[in-house]
């Protein structure tokens, strides 16, 4: 099978890439850094250096492909930036992928459409109350993003597949939030976390192997899943960043009322996943044991990064 992976250049997309290869399937990788991966090398991989906005590029980069997995996006919250280039190029490759009857085009989206929970766990069913979104206007272009693909499911018959999560991990991590708690504790200052605040971590194998269980399955064409491997609060992840940093610092769990500190730390992002279970038997492939260590070490990893 030929797959077409649209930033495939990063942490996520290099792990889909060398995933799927490693299943004997072909890889055409569009990234305006695909260069990162010549190190690759492999006879079943094909790279193009090039920008998803570009109509020329994203026609060539289609061709033949079986299978699109659309990661590319940028993390901008400036409306013209996300307007000109994410949404441009989403309704690009849209259009490129109904013209060549792609057999199934994964979208890569985010929690962040829900707004703000307003109940735990968050199934999809829940209000998209992007409004509320601490990136307000991210979370619109990603809904946008939704709908057009939902709509291109409808009108023109390209079968699609929408996976939300929160946030990704493999053998790195990254996020300010997460970097400012190391910071902190590299100082030996008290680490201060909201009461039963947290979110649900994704596993990049986890991810890959949503991919491969729901490949070319009717049954989640047209449909939203949340996936999901683990729900860790951050009174958990700053016990591990105190553990990896061998820190001083005093850890402070804060009433949930009474939080004054950053709003991306404030709320419960817990992701239900049973539509994923009950649709095309989605389960993390990780233990909740394996997965904490495996963040763990990505957290021991964004630490020595920053020494």
């Amino acid at each position: 099978m030929r797959f077409l992976i649209t930033g495939g250049a990063g942490s996520v997309g290099q792990a889909l890439t060398l995933f799927f290869l490693e299943k004997g399937h072909s890889v055409r990788v569009l990234d305006k850094k695909a260069d990162r991966l010549q190190s690759l090398d492999h006879r079943n991989l094909d790279l193009i250096k090039g920008e998803i906005e570009d109509l020329s590029v994203v026609s060539g980069a289609v061709k033949g492909i079986d299978v699109i997995v659309h990661l590319a996006w940028s993390f901008s919250d400036d409306p013209m930036e996300l307007l000109a280039s994410d949404l441009k190029g989403h309704v690009l490759l849209l259009e490129a992928a109904a013209a060549e009857k792609i057999s199934h085009f994964f979208y890569t989206s985010t929690a962040v459409v829900y707004g703000k929970p307003i109940k735990s766990p968050i199934t999809e069913e829940d209000p998209c109350l992007v409004e509320d979104a601490r990136k307000p206007f991210y979370g619109i272009a990603k809904l946008t993003a939704e709908k057009l693909l939902l709509a291109y499911f409808r009108t023109k018959g390209l079968p699609v597949t929408i996976f939300r999560f929160w946030w990704s991990y493999g053998e790195e991590i990254g996020g300010r939030h997460l970097r400012d708690l190391i910071k902190l504790a590299q100082k030996g200052e008290p680490l201060m976390v909201p009461e039963g605040a947290g979110g649900s971590f994704l596993h990049v194998d986890d991810l890959t192997n949503a991919f491969l269980i729901a490949l070319q399955k009717p049954e989640t064409f047209g449909e939203i899943f949340n996936l999901s491997t683990l729900f860790l609060s951050w009174e958990e992840v700053a016990r591990i960043i105190i553990e990896v940093t061998d820190s001083s610092s005093a850890l402070e769990v804060i009433p949930a009322k009474e939080w004054k500190g950053a709003p991306f730390l404030a709320d419960a992002w817990k992701l239900s996943t049973e539509k994923a279970e009950r649709v095309f038997a989605y389960r993390p492939t990780l233990s909740p044991s394996n997965a904490r260590q495996k963040l763990k070490e990505a957290i021991t990893r964004c630490y020595h990064s920053i020494k």
